[in-house]
């Protein structure tokens, strides 16, 4: 059997090879691997007679619970020659409008029974599509170097990015988990559709005849559930759904040997911590980009180097450089930079994008920061974007929430700057438990990690935050969940040493009266106020009085408890 040359070539040997295995499979509803090749021959057939031919681009619009459907579209897109548009089911009618008629769509794709969107093109289901088609294998019209589809980046505050990927691209993915003696090997996901991470997945279960198990919508019951029901040995997740397990109490998936993260940053620990729920897995970490794609980093969990999201694997290749592109020594953090060296790299759609500065001599920026050890371990440290300017000093976001990811009760937590009167922003932290824990223990947590300007000013405990499809957390949308918790009533203080306490605040913040439950940040307290403040309660009260303390106790009655019971530092 010939190597495969485009990607629906993947399918159609397997086929011929396990044609009544379970090729994907979503609920109750799965096609075999020659049921799929049907399906999509019979859809490719469809597609040419509504006039798609080879370079033209049709949009896939499926949502978590049309998998089996979304594959046969696919592998029938590609088979015609055309590009697929994964669109999954994200994008408001507004934005389909938009990005159908900048990039000329020739028509969009959808499950049976779905609405039809209100675009300047054709909508049709797959089943529309391929009724009355002949199922017999459809001789595939594209080139290798041909745009075999596009994802999109998951931006939140504008259209995302389309990202072109040819058929050599898309093949290259398919070589790191090839067909292998034991035979099926089972993968259980709930990513979306659409997704770098779920286009990994399909391209490689269905090239390697492994059966594709999708979860419609995610919960952590469902997810042992299907496990062990299908008997799945790889389970693909984000960090986000790895959180939601965590606080699932005895949920164990012991068939599972391998889970896979990708999408985000772990949180260190969080790999060691999710052992029980999958007591005979190893745990992966995966670290790319939609551009980048398939160079990669990636790591097998490793304790004595927690931290780290791995090295390159095979013929990708990392490098870190100064915001001029000079490369940076090992142990120096700077802009991520990665490369495939075997591999056609990828391109923005039409206009989208500023390609010159995001691909360079096969090289793909990520955006991330961050440095490579003396062993070539990569180390994260954030977005180029992901800064708090505090006073004038640079503060990352992913460092403090690294530090507040280590406390033992914390789940997932989401850093971002809230504007101040004074330094201009501050950091504000919002946190996920899974275990009991008070803002005070957080902050004195955080107070022995970091230092005054990077503690949190504001720091909420949240239920969730918000995530987009992809499982990144979505920061534009935090502000509002500050929002969301109205100002605490006034409570007048009580005892000398909280008079005297609320004076000093209402002095230094310049401020009126100020109540015994009243939060030094939220009334515009910042690092240096705290100094000040610090200063003149040690000279009226005759106590040490240590700045970080008020970050730890920042309201006037926990400061105040702390000073009269003697353990002000």
């Amino acid at each position: 059997m010939s190597a495969p040359r485009v990607v629906p070539d993947l399918l159609r040997n397997s086929a011929r090879l396990a044609p009544d295995r379970v090729a994907v499979a979503a609920g109750t509803h799965a096609l075999t691997f020659a049921e799929l090749d049907a399906r999509a021959g019979a859809i490719a057939r469809g597609l040419r007679e509504r006039g798609v031919s080879r370079g033209d681009q049709v949009g896939l619009m499926f949502g978590g619970e049309a998998w089996p459907d979304y594959a046969a579209a696919y592998f029938g897109t590609l088979a015609v020659g055309a590009t697929a548009l994964l669109l999954g089911d994200r994008f408001t009618p507004a934005d389909l409008t938009e990005l159908t008629r900048r990039h000329r769509v020739a028509g969009i794709l959808t499950a049976p029974g779905r609405a039809a969107p209100d675009v300047p093109c054709w909508v049709a289901s797959t089943t529309t599509i391929h009724e009355g088609q002949s199922e017999a294998p459809y001789p595939a019209e594209a080139a290798p170097g041909d745009a075999a589809e596009v994802v999109f980046t998951s931006g939140t505050t504008a259209l995302p990015r389309g990202v072109v990927a040819t058929h050599a691209n898309v093949l290259r993915a398919q070589v790191a988990w090839p067909a292998g003696p034991r035979g099926n090997q089972p993968c259980l996901h709930a990513l979306p559709i659409g997704s770098v991470a779920a286009q990994v997945v399909l391209v490689n279960c269905v090239g390697g005849q492994h059966t594709l198990v999708a979860l419609p919508h995610f919960s952590a019951p469902a997810l042992a559930e299907e496990a062990e029901r299908w008997r799945a040995s790889t389970v693909c997740l984000v960090p986000a759904m790895g959180h939601w397990l965590l606080r699932t109490p005895g949920l164990t998936v012991p068939s599972v040997k391998g889970v896979s993260f990708s999408g985000a940053a772990l949180p260190v620990g969080i790999l060691a911590d999710l052992a029980p729920v999958f007591p005979n897995a190893e745990f992966y970490n995966f670290y790319t980009s939609t551009e980048a794609f398939p160079a990669k980093v990636a790591t097998r969990y490793d304790p004595s180097r927690p931290e780290s999201v791995g090295r390159p694997i095979g013929a990708c290749a990392v490098r870190v450089t100064a915001p001029d592109g000079t490369p940076l020594p090992d142990g120096e953090t700077g802009e991520i930079w990665l490369r495939s060296t075997d591999a056609p790299p990828r391109r923005f759609l039409g206009g989208d994008g500023d390609g010159g500065a995001t691909f360079q001599d096969g090289w793909t920026r990520t955006g991330d920061l961050g440095h490579v050890d003396g062993d070539g371990y990569l180390y994260l440290a954030g977005r180029v974007s992901d800064i708090v300017i505090v006073g004038g000093f640079n503060v990352s976001t992913y460092r403090v929430e690294q530090v507040l990811g280590r406390h033992e009760a914390v789940a997932e937590v989401a850093v971002f700057p809230v504007d101040h009167r004074v330094l201009g922003e501050v950091v504000a932290a919002l946190v996920v438990l899974r275990a009991d824990a008070t803002v005070r223990e957080l902050r004195e947590h955080a107070a022995r990690h970091l230092s005054p300007r990077e503690l949190p000013a504001v720091l909420r405990i949240v239920d969730e935050l918000p995530h987009n499809a992809g499982g990144k957390v979505v920061k534009s949308g935090l502000p509002a969940l500050l929002d969301e918790e109205g100002p605490a009533a006034f409570v007048a203080p009580r005892g000398d040493t909280e008079r005297v306490v609320a004076q000093v605040w209402s002095e230094v913040l310049d401020v009126g009266s100020v109540g015994a439950a009243d939060d030094f940040f939220a009334i515009g307290g910042d690092s240096l106020a705290a100094t000040e403040i610090a200063a003149r309660l040690g000279a009226r009260l005759g106590a040490q009085v240590d700045a970080v303390t008020i970050f730890e106790r920042p309201t006037v009655a926990e400061l105040a408890a702390s000073l009269h019971g003697g353990d002000a530092r």
